[in-house]
């Protein structure tokens, strides 16, 4: 049961530490061939925070299931 717990810690912390070359690469997928000018630093910043918030909820599922396996 450990190692689902240290799966949910290590790919939370993975995800979070290359969240910003993975929203640069969503953005470049999602808006290919289109002007950002003005827009990219708004559009990178939120597929950033997007990806820093999926980290943090995986982190956090590691964290739960490691409370309940220990209360037992």
């Amino acid at each position: 049961m450990m190692s689902k717990q240290l799966s949910c810690f290590i790919s939370g912390l993975i995800i979070i530490l290359l969240s910003v070359p993975l929203g640069e690469k969503m953005v470049d997928i999602v808006y290919l061939d289109q002007n950002l000018t003005g827009e990219y630093p708004s559009i990178l910043n939120g597929f950033i925070h997007s990806f820093m918030l999926i980290g943090a909820l995986i982190f956090s599922i590691g964290l739960i299931e490691l409370r309940k396996n220990t209360e037992r």
